[in-house]
């Protein structure tokens, strides 16, 4: 292979590498989910195996149970999204007339604030298959999601009792995709990265 040959093989390499690396950047799109939480939503209305302090049996059933965060189309799988971002605005008045937002009152119950904004990511869609525990989420959320190949996220409010609970919190999350490139455009890439060198050459 002669000298100039050489040199069109390193920049058909180069411009290849270029092209790729370009469209990789173009394969993460960010979105947002949005959805709402009752205050009598309570992920702990079934017994999924918490170990924070305070979960009276009485509580089991009590309330709402909780579903999925939804994109819309059904339940969301956040596995492997890394950190997650968002807000989470409105109120629950959960005792007497006090309005509470997703931070909660600033006193513990059951290892998180009280009238706050919780959350649990289970491996399971339809009903809460613990990845570890409950978690604050409060009005200003960042978490990671789980790595595994499932994540859903389900939220509530914690509280003690259920029935006197009043309001909502819109809740919108923040996260990054990554869009699977067709297997073709790295090869298309390449070919136009080729013609492009082929001109060169036969313009000098």
């Amino acid at each position: 292979m002669d000298k100039r040959a050489l040199i069109d093989m390193k920049l058909l390499v180069q411009a290849a590498l270029v092209a790729i690396g370009v469209l990789s950047a173009q394969s993460a799109l960010s979105a947002t989910i949005s959805t709402s939480v009752d205050g009598r939503d309570n992920i702990y209305f079934t017994d999924w195996g918490s170990t924070n302090a305070g979960n009276p049996p009485s509580l089991l059933g009590s309330g709402n149970n909780p579903t999925a965060v939804s994109d819309g189309s059904g339940a969301f799988n956040f596995g492997g999204l890394g950190t997650l971002t968002g807000t989470a605005t409105g109120s629950t008045v959960a005792s007497g007339s006090t309005a509470y937002d997703a931070d909660g009152s600033g006193g513990l119950y059951r290892g998180l604030p009280v009238y706050s904004l919780i959350g649990v990511w289970s491996s399971t869609a339809g009903s809460i298959t613990a990845i570890g525990d409950s978690f604050f989420v409060g009005t200003s959320p960042t978490f990671a999601a789980p790595t595994g190949p499932s994540a859903y996220l389900f939220l509530g409010e914690n509280d003690g009792s259920f029935g006197d609970n009043t309001g909502s919190y819109s809740v919108s999350i923040d996260y990054i995709s990554a869009v699977p490139l067709p297997a073709s455009l790295p090869l298309l890439a390449v070919g136009l990265a080729g013609l492009g060198l082929m001109r060169r050459r036969r313009k000098s």
